[in-house]
């Protein structure tokens, strides 16, 4: 019966510390409840069988572990689970014809983001001069790659 006990505990470790690094992400409870059972399952070998027959069972439990691993990574099985698709999109970028120094009217307030049109664009802007109430005149002091800086235009 104590070999029952051993084994499932080793086993139901194994397991658990199987789907903490495949199924269920970062470091949980279900891995450190994983090593526990393992970590158990060892401690009662020695327990019940003695030194000798612990040892054996450490043993055993380590090549597994290391055997397992080893058929894992030589059969590509991470392969098999990871995602192979790549982003090929980008950032929409703002219009190059807006300029440093052009001149424009927000749509919205900017608190400090908003709208703003400048010609014929709309482009998302940031105030560097607090907030900005709408149909206020500004003027882009910066160009980012995906917004424009604009501070209130002084007459």
């Amino acid at each position: 019966m104590e070999w029952l006990i051993v084994g499932m505990l080793i086993l139901i470790g194994a397991i658990l510390v199987l789907l903490e690094i495949l199924v269920i992400p970062g470091v949980g409870i279900t891995g450190v409840l994983g090593f526990a059972c393992v970590i158990a399952g060892i401690y009662f070998g020695y327990a019940y069988y003695g030194s000798a027959t612990g040892h054996l069972i450490l043993l055993g439990t380590v090549i597994l572990g290391f055997a397992v691993t080893w058929y894992v990574m030589r059969t590509k099985t991470w392969k098999k689970l990871s995602l192979h698709t790549q982003i090929d999109s980008a950032v929409e970028g703002i219009d190059s014809s807006i300029q440093v120094g052009d001149c424009g009217v927000t749509l919205g307030r900017l608190a400090p983001m908003g709208n703003v049109r400048i010609g014929e664009v709309v482009v998302e802007a940031e105030s560097r001069s607090g907030y900005i109430d709408a149909q206020c005149p500004v003027e882009v002091i910066k160009v980012l790659k995906n917004k424009v800086i604009v501070q209130l235009k002084t007459v």
